[in-house]
């Protein structure tokens, strides 16, 4: 019984943070090989002004050879302002052990590049590659960007 309601804690969960989000799209990575010429775009149309949190997605393969993954995120707003952000997100613990949620052999990973941030209303480009000392990074599936409405949280302690 207890695991019973824990699933459809998390189901819920889940349901509620993705009605946040004002878009989700994933880019496949062709045969498990992340190339750093291998630029990911993401054309996002912002509905309205107000406070979002950017977050970068990434699916990967149980054998993922890094704790962390090194990518540069390059946007550019609806008046044409480009802005690049260099990042380094886990993927693993400290003890090697992957970081997400997992489904069989695929690992899924979200961390917030951008909390908070103010975007006017319009279409914003966002550009995402890797910038691992590995190339090709192996292993990765899928690169995605999320836009969700920012909430801001009781639990966070954050005052922005």
């Amino acid at each position: 019984m207890k695991q019973i309601i824990f699933v459809l804690f998390i189901f819920v969960s889940s349901f509620f943070t993705a009605c946040n989000d004002i878009y989700r799209d994933f880019q496949s990575v062709k045969d498990m090989k992340w190339y750093d010429t291998d630029v990911k775009t993401f054309d996002v149309t912002i509905p309205e002004d107000g406070n979002y949190d950017l977050i970068f997605a990434m699916r990967h393969s149980t054998g993922y050879p890094f704790t962390t993954i090194k990518v540069n995120i390059e946007q550019i707003t609806p008046e044409g302002k480009i802005s690049e952000k260099n990042a380094e997100f886990p993927i693993a613990d400290e003890q090697g052990h992957y970081l997400g949620e997992v489904t069989g052999q695929l690992w899924d990973i979200e961390n917030v590049f951008s909390e908070n941030i103010f975007l006017k209303k319009g279409k914003y480009i966002f550009k995402i590659s890797h910038k691992m000392n590995n190339n090709p990074v192996i292993l990765v599936i899928d690169v995605g960007l999320i836009v969700r409405k920012y909430k801001e949280s009781k639990l966070s302690g954050k005052d922005y």
